[in-house]
């Protein structure tokens, strides 16, 4: 599985200081040199909705967009600053980090804070001040991976520049990693030493009021350095903040078992594939069938299957010498209804995407015991996936949402994520999934933000520079920011044809098109935003 990391990087400096909010106005400032990065010169053909000719101008192009979105989901009245470049990050031929950001300086005690002798990320103390209150420099520092694609750093994969969430398969979305990033820097992230359990300078910070451990039963700021540097790698942190909370029944998935029946019983744990329809329990249930392709390891799908061979069943194949989808193609072209993959060792796993082919149907992975068993029991035997009343995928029994805490520190991405068992997949979450569209849904993350102290945007998203009024909510409850969106494509439209040119209604009207076709606009908004973006 090719595993692309987002990491949360801190840059912070002590600093104290001394309170009608706006829109947030974010401005990325561009580090890179002429010739690279974000200045990249090599010519590029428009893509989803980004109108760059240059590599260079579609990373800005995108960039911009993220920060006009964030803009239009929360309120300040001091700008907010980001650093952005392209620059090499850790990578191999088959896992990499794609991004890195955080806050530049921390402050502590000033004006309007919620609590004293708390660290604040710059952008969230500014906010909540009503001044900068570190003018010398920028709020947050972003980087991203100049080498992806290239021998050696996630070969085979890319950036994609497109603004339209039609992410190519095996190509990663500039645009959902940016907001992931600028996430990171607007105080989605704490300030610990946490290989040491130790708080930067001896104080605690905001985010880390907000978590709490199940294991130990302890809030983060009540533990000893010990206890923190325990619970961090113990896989019981919760978010306690009411806004997540509240979000958790709308945001979050009910949770799923795979259980067994027929000549087998009992529940089955189960990874998720990146391609295929979304296993739910409406399209996964039925009877199993080993495959068998006829080939020299026939029970390893390799090679298409007589038609019609696994009609109306969920086919079981094993893992080996093919891609994942490969094999669910082969199974699905024979007539299978949905795909089960045998591990061929412990453990489940996340099955990878193949450019080579589209496979529709939704496949799940399984332990090679478990595989053993569920072969066993062919003929007769039967899986379903099936709801558990009153759960949600990646909360605990009371409903908070769970953080990452693997069971080895993760250096960059513990504690300062979504743990990866959210469902559907959270845009903080440390890994970069397919199913994620930061363009679209922001999930729980404003509402963590609304813990932490931010102000969300309570109003409508606007266009023409804030003069007219689309009447499509900015950001809607279970962080849905359609709005936000049409306030972001038509700044851009704006700033790249002009207002009211023939240039700008071509680039702003593919993007009202898609928000109409997902229900952003419903027909009684529909005049306002034809008006709002003809002129």
């Amino acid at each position: 599985m090719n595993k692309t990391l987002l990491a949360c990087a801190l840059a912070a400096a002590t600093t104290l200081a001394a309170g009608g909010a706006f829109a947030a106005t974010i401005i990325p400032v561009n580090m890179n040199d002429p010739g690279v990065g974000l200045n990249d010169p090599t010519p590029a053909t428009p893509v989803g909705g980004n109108p760059g000719t240059t590599v260079g101008e579609q990373r800005r192009i995108a960039y911009q967009f993220a920060a006009d979105l964030w803009g239009a989901v929360l309120e300040s009245d001091v700008e907010i600053r980001v650093r952005a470049q392209f620059t090499p990050l850790s990578c191999t031929a088959t896992s990499g980090v794609l991004g890195s950001a955080g806050a530049m300086t921390v402050h502590a005690n000033f004006p309007n804070a919620a609590a004293t002798e708390i660290w604040y990320g710059a952008a969230l103390a500014n906010s909540l001040a009503g001044s900068d209150l570190g003018t010398t420099t920028d709020d947050i520092n972003s980087n991203f991976n100049a080498n992806l694609g290239t021998p050696g750093c996630l070969e085979g994969s890319g950036w994609y520049y497109g603004l339209d969430g039609s992410t190519p398969a095996g190509k990663i979305n500039f645009l959902d990693v940016v907001m992931h990033e600028i996430g990171h820097g607007l105080n989605f992230q704490g300030f610990y030493t946490l290989s040491s359990g130790a708080p930067f300078n001896g104080r605690h910070d905001i985010y880390g009021t907000f978590v709490h451990d199940t294991v130990s039963g302890l809030d983060w700021v009540d533990m000893t350095n010990a206890q923190r540097q325990a619970a961090v790698t113990g896989g019981g942190l919760v978010w306690t903040g009411a806004a997540v909370t509240d979000e958790v029944p709308i945001a979050l998935a009910p949770v799923t078992t795979l259980n067994g029946g027929g000549t087998i019983s009992g529940q089955f744990v189960y990874g998720q594939a990146q391609f295929g329809a979304p296993a739910t329990p409406a399209n996964f249930s039925g009877e199993l069938v080993l495959v068998n392709d006829g080939s020299a390891n026939p029970t390893f799908g390799c090679v298409a299957s007589p038609a019609g061979a696994y009609a109306g069943r969920i086919a079981v194949v094993d893992r080996g010498n093919c891609a994942f989808e490969i094999k669910v193609k082969f199974a699905e072209d024979a007539g299978a209804t949905a795909v089960i993959v045998a591990n061929n060792t412990t453990g489940v796993i996340t099955m990878a995407e193949d450019p080579s082919v589209a496979a529709t149907v939704p496949a799940l992975s399984v332990s090679q015991a478990d595989g053993a068993i569920l072969k066993a029991g062919i003929p007769g035997a039967t899986l379903a996936l099936e709801y558990v009343p009153d759960t949600f995928a990646g909360a605990d029994a009371e409903g908070r949402a769970l953080m990452y805490a693997p069971a080895v520190l993760a250096s960059g991405s513990s504690f300062s994520h979504f743990d990866t068992s959210l469902s559907p997949n959270a845009l903080m979450e440390p890994n970069n999934t397919s199913d994620t569209d930061a363009s679209l849904r922001l999930d729980l993350t404003p509402a963590l933000f609304q813990d932490l102290g931010w102000t969300l945007n309570p109003g409508n998203a606007s266009t023409n520079g804030g003069s007219c009024d689309t009447g499509i909510p900015a950001v809607e409850i279970g962080g849905l920011v359609g709005g936000a969106n049409l306030q972001a494509a038509d700044a851009m439209c704006r700033d790249v044809h002009g207002s009211g040119s023939a240039g700008y209604r071509s680039c702003i009207g593919p993007f009202v098109e898609r928000l109409r076709g997902l229900g952003f606009v419903p027909r009684s908004k529909a005049a306002p935003v034809t008006l709002c973006t003809r002129r």
